[in-house]
């Protein structure tokens, strides 16, 4: 079997290379995973795809062998690790899992310190990687190094998960469908931090799911799998969905690649609108002249660091009673950030009060509004870039 093609922009160095790997379990005629040979490259998320009994789940393990391989090769780094030692190996290697792993009898603090631990780092060294880590989640130090995980909601433990996975720095990560036990809400949410996680660390990561929709949403390189884990097609997401390999992919990726597609494109790529605002301190005639001015139903107010603190409309204003604008109308919903995708933004409007999605930075300042006409002229423009490819290669191959 050959190394799957993938495309010339991506960076020359294989961080991870699987040579002919197969794995048969006891008492079974056939092969879980048949002869996979695959580059995984530095600072990548590559994600296996693929139906319940495909086999991704024993390839990935195989990786740090919590399953051993029965024939082939594993390349780490340019070393071949089929035959190190397994522990030596692990500790390389960050690993998250959907139900989180955390032990119960440990701090939050102690959980993530589990590697640097066992890597025999300094007291200090070990604290100060603890704390980097916590803020780097979004969960201040000074509030959650000293909890448990039983005080901790399940969106907060896996965080803490991912954490612990990058306590010793590893450059590997392997990732066995992290968010599957999340509800959905928590889970974008989570999604989202990571992928801006991943945008500063840059780790070389193997994510496995079972949902076209999240590794087209997280992968750079998608590997759709059949059984045996067999690769179908092994390219990057746009590829996939606008130039699917033969009918097993198109099946699996199913209708509505156009939506799909929403996963491909961040806010941040397009432009915003402009929506009226006031200040948390303008009076109401104030507020009443600025949407005189527009066409708009209500206007925003913005605390005095340009944050958005309520939706206010005519009515709100006149029976606000002497009360401050932040504290009439409704609350700022929704809000997300430049890093979330499209798709998410088109989730989060459609049951928006007043039909668009409020951007902001990260610091929490208002940037301008997504609308659906926007997220209808991006799947137009991502449409016709598709035809035109498509075109292009069709040319180019009489």
């Amino acid at each position: 079997m050959t190394s799957p093609s993938v495309d010339s922009t991506s960076s020359d160095r294989v961080m991870i290379h699987l040579d002919q790997l197969s794995k048969r379990f006891p008492g079974q005629h056939d092969n879980a995973v048949d002869e996979l040979t695959m580059d995984v490259r530095e600072g990548e998320i590559v994600v296996l795809v693929g139906p319940s009994g495909c086999g991704k789940t024993t390839t990935m393990k195989m990786i740090n062998r919590i399953i051993e391989p029965t024939s082939g090769r594993i390349v780490l780094d340019g070393e071949d690790v089929t035959r190190t030692d397994p522990d030596q190996l692990r500790r390389r290697i960050g690993y998250v899992i959907q139900q989180v792993g955390l032990f119960p009898h440990l701090t939050v603090g102690d959980n993530i310190a589990t590697v640097p631990t066992l890597l025999g780092w300094s007291r200090d060294r070990t604290r100060e990687r603890v704390d980097e880590l916590l803020s780097m989640v979004n969960m201040p130090p000074e509030s959650f190094r000293d909890r448990y995980p039983k005080q901790l909601s399940g969106g907060q433990q896996q965080r803490i998960g991912v954490a612990r996975a990058l306590g010793g720095d590893p450059a590997v990560m392997l990732m066995d469908e992290p968010f599957g036990a999340i509800d959905p809400i928590t889970r974008d949410r989570l999604q989202n931090e990571f992928l801006r996680l991943q945008s500063e660390v840059r780790k070389t990561i193997v994510f496995v799911t079972h949902d076209i929709d999240e590794a087209i949403k997280m992968g750079d390189r998608i590997a759709i799998l059949q059984e045996g884990s067999r690769i179908a097609q092994y390219d990057t997401p746009e590829q996939i969905l606008t130039h699917p390999a033969n009918e097993f992919v198109a099946s699996f990726i199913g209708r509505g690649a156009s939506l799909k597609r929403l996963n491909l494109s961040r806010v941040a790529d397009i432009e915003l609108s402009p929506w009226p605002t006031v200040g948390v301190d303008a009076s109401p005639e104030e507020a009443l002249q600025a949407l005189r001015a527009t066409h708009h139903s209500a206007v925003l107010v913005l605390d005095e660091s340009g944050r958005p603190r309520r939706w206010v409309g005519a009515e709100d204003v006149r029976h606000a009673g002497g009360r401050p604008l932040d504290q009439v109308g409704l609350p700022p919903e929704p809000v997300v950030e430049p890093e979330v995708t499209l798709s998410d933004a088109l989730n989060e409007l459609l049951t928006a009060r007043y039909s668009v999605t409020i951007v902001v930075n990260r610091q929490g300042a208002f940037q301008g509004v997504v609308d659906i006409d926007q997220i209808t002229d991006a799947v137009r423009t991502m449409r016709r870039t598709a035809v035109s490819r498509a075109r292009a290669g069709l040319d180019e191959n009489p």
